[in-house]
């Protein structure tokens, strides 16, 4: 009997996960093919361990679609409609703020960079650290 009930739970968030106008059936002919009843069905679909399986699912399913809207959306900003600029632009700074493509997920100590050499044009620049040590050639 338990193996029947996660079958049909199973189904119903898979079902859920659609959008409506998606899903084959409705919930009266869902819940007649499986034998429950309407309210179980509302009552299991509202669980907070169900609603957070029917948002995975769903999330997954828009992520597949992302490279094309956002393909769409760029053409679209493209012609100087400012409110699909605006769009696209907010959508890539989003982007950019959740990803780390520059240390591989390794926290950054610090960042070197280099001054020239205030003296003498001449010779190889100096590197400082952000912490204030200095490398390099010394006068």
């Amino acid at each position: 009997m338990a193996e029947v009930e996660k079958n049909w739970i199973d189904e119903m968030i898979q079902r859920e996960a659609l959008p409506k106008a998606s899903r084959k059936e409705t919930v009266e002919v869902f819940c007649a093919k499986y034998g429950i009843s309407e309210s179980t069905y509302y009552y299991q679909s509202s669980k907070t361990d169900n609603w957070k399986k029917v948002l995975e699912i769903s999330l997954m399913s828009a992520k597949k679609e992302v490279p094309e809207v956002l393909k769409v959306l760029a053409d679209k900003a493209k012609t100087g409609d400012a409110k699909f600029v605006d769009m696209y632009l907010n959508y890539v700074i989003q982007l950019a703020k959740q990803l780390d493509i520059k240390s591989d997920g390794e926290k950054i100590e610090g960042i070197n960079y280099i001054t020239p050499n205030e003296n003498k044009s001449s010779t190889p620049p100096k590197t400082t650290s952000s912490v204030g040590e200095t490398t390099g050639q010394e006068d």
